[in-house]
């Protein structure tokens, strides 16, 4: 074999750097043009640039050999200019058919040991599930049918089939079976069944987990601990105890490995709901996936003990004086991240309906106590329980009602709360123009091109076609809609309220079926947001105070502005071209500009290029032409770069 023939190595050598040069020339591109692309996208271009530069220096030069080193620098900047000038093209071209990518996406690489273990875990899992699935008959050579989940048999399967796959499936199926709201009574009578399901964990791993989270034995830090567990779900077990002070407590302990567990069944539970709602009418109808989402996340957030703990404090500080809903105290002395410990409630849920009507108390009154509550915390303290279903509302023999699980709660700052109390306001005043300032606020920035009369309009028509017109699920999801016409987008703190609008009013429901939530809304709400907004002395005197700092410069104000005027140098000055408008014209501005230098450069560079041809020193000839091929490839790359702006729609505040 020769010694001039290539190795294996030199043949590998060479197309690591030709590989080099395809992605060096593919993000150069990009560099000049101004857009952001793919690694894929940029290994296009330069593909593209690099086989027409081949195929141009080529036909160009064909078999001329290099005779000096002029001949060599001219065919090496012939080539590079080509390459470049085609790739641009290319980009350009591509960045045309195909949309151009808004936002770079951020370099994420997974641990590959672990994402490799969670791939087959969920594998796994998945098999699980469906070997389930088939066992139960919730599927078989289809998926279920429109109506299956609705039926007594499909029901029966859908929870024989979480009850057999366990982990946070049955948190899923405790969950879903307290939507009535959502939900057909069918099949929310049959997932109650799961409540009762689960199994505890061995007392040695209950007392494992306390002692390794508060950091003593047992014995010593309860003076009884009752280790027959009082529930069981899929986070954790719930166990009676009492403090070494006599105060009867509840204690939860969270599962050991939960959170791995999590995240696989998570990852399982939202392609399941994926898979289902494209093949099932009933499980689009309720948007499964969106649902499936949202407990994910919600469990997640749960698994941190003392992000409730915070939320507990925060409602209770803003609770007051309630005779009525009350609210047990999470002891943060003894709560970490995987123990909480929380004062002891002698109640059980609502959805008990023997425990309530043994009570005494008149349903209609329950529900009045509830949501007047509910109303409280949402528009005077701005703190409130996001997820207040049946399961979480408790009421003892007293009729007292209690409201435990603190891992959804909503928090309004004070500009939202004022938002919110407007919008109340409007509904309770049948008011749209009231409405419309709430909705403004809420909206914020997004609603500096609403079109207030049109806002106006849309808004009085919610308020006469929704019957009740207070602050129920009906109104609100209406208001979403108006806000959606107008291109706006729905503020979170307002979807989230929606949300626990929704679901109290499920609960309302349980406990009297003929209770409606947007009158009974209505009248409570008159009395928490009209006295303090429209008595003229307690107005005046918010406005005074909110006023004062202008107030007190206004004297030092007038008098500047006085010797101004009385010296002859007061002058008044209107700019037009403030704000957005004058961004949008620098874009315009420097757009124009740069195209026009483009322009110019094209024009040069072509009369350069003419010149070269007349010269009479081929030495000089040569120089002339370089320098003209460089100004066509740089003033090409401007006109380019104009194009690909206008393609990608990026000009905002940096246009070139």
């Amino acid at each position: 074999m020769s010694s001039t023939e290539p190795t294996l190595w030199d043949s590998l050598v060479l197309i690591v750097v030709a590989f080099g040069l395809l992605i060096f020339v593919g993000w150069l591109s990009g560099r000049i043009l101004g857009v952001k692309r793919g690694l894929g996208r940029a290994i296009l271009a330069g593909i593209v640039g690099f086989l027409a530069g081949l195929i141009i220096i080529s036909a160009q030069f064909g078999d001329s050999e290099v005779e000096d080193l002029d001949d060599l620098w001219a065919l090496g900047v012939g080539f590079f200019g080509y390459v470049l000038i085609i790739t641009l093209l290319a980009s350009v071209a591509i960045d045309a058919i195909m949309r151009p990518r808004a936002t770079r996406r951020k370099l994420s690489i997974p641990h590959p040991l672990r994402t490799l273990r969670l791939r087959l875990s969920i594998v796994r899992r998945l098999r699980q599930i469906a070997h389930a699935a088939r066992v139960n008959g919730l599927i078989g050579r289809g998926l279920p049918s429109t109506t299956s989940l609705a039926t007594p048999e499909g029901a029966r399967a859908l929870r024989m089939t979480l009850e057999e796959s366990g982990g946070i499936l049955v948190k899923f199926g405790q969950i879903a079976s307290t939507r009535e709201d959502l939900l057909p009574p069918i099949l929310t009578e049959e997932l109650g069944a799961l409540r009762s399901s689960v199994s505890g964990l061995p007392v040695d791993q209950v007392h494992s987990v306390i002692e390794s989270e508060l950091g003593a034995p047992v014995n010593e830090i309860f003076a009884q601990f009752d280790d027959q567990p009082l529930a069981a779900a899929s986070i954790g077990v719930t166990h009676r105890a009492q403090l070494r002070d006599g105060r009867e407590v509840i204690v939860k302990v969270q599962r050991p490995g939960i959170e791995s567990s999590v995240e696989r069944d998570g990852s399982v539970l939202i392609w399941a709901a994926k898979q289902l709602q494209r093949r099932s009418e009933s499980a689009a109808r309720l948007g499964l996936a969106g649902l499936a989402r949202e407990l994910v996340s919600g469990i997640t957030e749960e698994l941190d003990f003392t992000r409730e703990l915070a939320n507990n404090a925060a409602m209770r500080a803003n609770a007051g004086d309630s005779a009525t809903v009350e609210m047990p105290e999470i002891f943060s002395d003894y709560t970490t991240k995987r123990v909480l410990v929380m004062e002891a409630v002698a109640g059980v849920p609502v959805s008990d309906r023997a425990a309530v009507d043994a009570t005494g108390v008149p349903r209609d009154q329950l529900a009045s106590n509830l949501i007047d509550s509910f109303l409280t915390q949402v528009l005077t303290s701005g703190v409130y329980h996001a997820d207040p279903h049946p399961g979480n509302v408790l009421i003892d023999t007293q009729g007292r009602l209690w409201l435990i699980d603190y891992g959804a709660v909503g928090h309004l700052d004070p500009i939202t709360l004022e938002g919110l109390q407007q919008l109340a306001m409007g509904f309770t005043m049948r008011d749209p123009s009231v409405l419309a300032r709430g909705v403004r606020r809420l909206a914020g920035h997004d609603a500096d091109d609403i079109d207030i009369a049109a806002l106006e309009f849309d808004l009085g028509g919610v308020i006469t076609d929704v019957s009740g017109g207070g602050f129920d699920p009906a109104s609100l999801s209406e208001v979403l809609k108006v806000l959606n016409r107008h291109g706006v987008k729905a503020p979170e703190a307002l979807t989230v309220l929606a949300r626990a609008a929704l679901t109290i009013d499920g609960t309302l429901r349980m406990l009297d079926s003929g209770f409606r939530m947007g009158p009974a809304a209505s009248e409570r709400m008159g009395s928490l947001v009209l006295p303090s907004t429209l008595n003229p002395r307690d107005q005046l005197m918010t406005e005074l105070v909110r006023a004062l700092p202008a107030l007190r410069s206004m004297p030092q104000l007038g008098e500047d502005i006085a010797l101004q005027a009385r010296s002859g140098r007061l002058t008044l000055r209107i700019d037009r071209w403030y704000g957005e408008d004058g961004h949008r014209l620098d874009r315009w501005i420097s757009q124009i500009l740069f195209t026009a230098i483009g322009v110019i450069g094209l024009i040069g560079s072509a009369m350069v290029l003419i010149a070269a041809g007349l010269a009479p020193n081929e030495g000089v000839a040569t120089y002339l032409r370089i320098i003209g091929f460089v100004g066509i490839i740089a003033s090409t790359a401007m006109q380019l770069r104009v194009v690909a702006r206008i393609l990608s729609r990026r000009d905002r505040d940096d246009p070139y």
